[in-house]
């Protein structure tokens, strides 16, 4: 357990908030890298030659060496300060956006997108422990509100700009034209955001360190290729499993542990953890497979299907901005709850009529924003502020992992399967999420029972 003894300096509400404008920076262009190339895919695979395999691995690598990282940069940020990490994920996205702007290999663009999931894990850990550090109660839900909802902006303008580059300049413009944000968003934290740090010497236990990223490493690829490689897929699930239950049993040893694994038993806790993989899986799965077949299928350009998938990238603004305002109402529970509900709906409906797409994705994506906001807010206030680099690290593990295992589960169902891939693919995500919303009532019911 760490204790924070360094903590944001007290200013004036409103200076207070101006920290942010950096901070929702970074998660802009995080978001931007994710969503940019949806759209953009068929340039960027025309170009290169990405086989089927080849395309799922460049969406999804960046998702998922974010989520493999983030453990990692939360611990270094608890060490070294969250502002110093933030600096230096944001160096690392200028220089490897221009790296990449100039990639003529498949294989280099790929590396390229890995390490830049890194360098944004280390944004993420920083930006996501400086919120739960600094914000308390209702400036918390506010501050992650805005953190959706600028996720949501970033998501919104990433299939038109990606579709906009891909039909015009080119798409190595979305990695270059990433370079002066960056570098923007570097100055800005140098000049507006303090530091925090725990405040004791941290412990570096490097066989916790090497098992969390290689088991969920393993965890991802076993999923990725469950259905085109199932022999090579249960290899790197039994990979997976040995190395969570070691990492968790060592956890439990440690006077210093990685990960507190104790507070997934904190009430709520996991809860939220589940409903923030299935909720961001099923939005970001269902943007990749309809830009996919509105290029595809239906013979959309680029920049058409990037204004078809606006909707819903809106919606996630709207639903982050909804989130606080609902809870004058409802409780948070109630609202996840109806929220989850309503991106299912929204799936259902893409399902059985995947062109007419308008109302489904604003379901998904307004289900997205508030069940996305809320389950995030609740991981930190069923915690304390001692644990904020790890909920936040824990936390944001959760969005990029749910995001990758979305995108790799579903895509690879809509791969497999011949005809109507994209339709069975969404309807399986259609079905996770009505149970992540009905499961934790028939948990308690059976517990009532027994």
């Amino acid at each position: 357990m760490t204790v924070e003894t360094s903590p944001i300096p007290t200013r004036s509400s409103l200076h207070r908030w101006w920290a942010m404008l950096p901070l929702l920076l970074g998660i802009l262009i995080g978001a931007l890298a994710i969503s940019s190339v949806a759209t953009a895919l068929p340039a960027v695979r025309g170009e290169l030659h990405f086989n089927d395999t080849e395309v799922l691995w460049f969406v999804d690598i960046y998702s998922l060496t974010l989520a493999a990282t983030l453990i990692l940069a939360a611990r270094i940020g608890d060490a070294f300060g969250r502002k110093r990490i933030i600096l230096i994920g944001l160096t690392g996205f200028a220089v490897l956006n221009a790296v990449g702007g100039f990639a003529t290999s498949g294989l280099v663009l790929i590396i390229v997108r890995a390490l830049l999931g890194m360098a944004e894990a280390f944004v993420i850990a920083g930006v996501v422990a400086t919120i739960g550090a600094h914000y308390q109660a209702k400036q918390r839900v506010l501050a992650y509100g805005l953190w959706t909802a600028t996720f949501g902006a970033g998501s919104a303008l990433g299939p038109v700009v990606g579709g906009l580059l891909a039909d015009g300049p080119g798409w190595r413009w979305l990695l270059l034209g990433a370079v002066p944000l960056a570098v923007l968003a570097a100055v800005l934290t140098m000049w507006l955001v303090p530091d925090s740090r725990a405040g004791r010497a941290q412990a570096w236990d490097v066989p916790s360190i090497v098992t969390s990223i290689v088991a969920l490493g393993a965890l991802v690829y076993a999923l990725h290729e469950a259905l085109a490689s199932p022999f090579v897929a249960v290899a790197a699930g039994a990979v997976a499993v040995s190395g969570l239950v070691f990492f968790v049993a060592r956890q439990r040893r440690l006077a210093d542990p990685l990960i507190d694994v104790g507070l997934f038993a904190v009430p709520g806790f996991s809860t939220a953890i589940s409903r923030i993989l299935v909720s961001s899986g099923a939005s970001a799965a269902s943007v990749v497979l309809i830009s996919l077949h509105l290029q595809d299928a239906i013979g959309m350009t680029a920049a058409e299907a990037g204004l078809m998938l606006l909707p819903q990238a809106i919606a996630i603004v709207a639903g982050g901005v909804l989130a606080p305002l609902l809870l004058r109402r409802l409780s948070s529970g109630t609202a996840t709850v109806l929220a989850l509900l309503l991106q299912a709906a929204g799936l259902a409906m893409l399902a059985l009529n995947p062109v007419s797409v308008l109302v489904p994705l604003s379901f998904i994506g307004l289900g997205f924003g508030v069940a996305g906001t809320l389950a995030a807010t609740t991981l930190f206030d069923v915690t304390t502020v001692e644990h904020a680099g790890q909920v936040g690290a824990i936390q944001e593990v959760g969005f990029a992992l749910g995001g990758g295992l979305g995108i790799a589960v579903l895509g690879t169902i809509a791969a497999v399967v011949a005809q109507g891939g994209a339709v069975v693919a969404i309807a399986a995500g259609t079905i996770v999420v009505l149970l992540s919303a009905v499961a934790p009532f028939i948990g308690r019911r059976r517990n009532r029972s027994v």
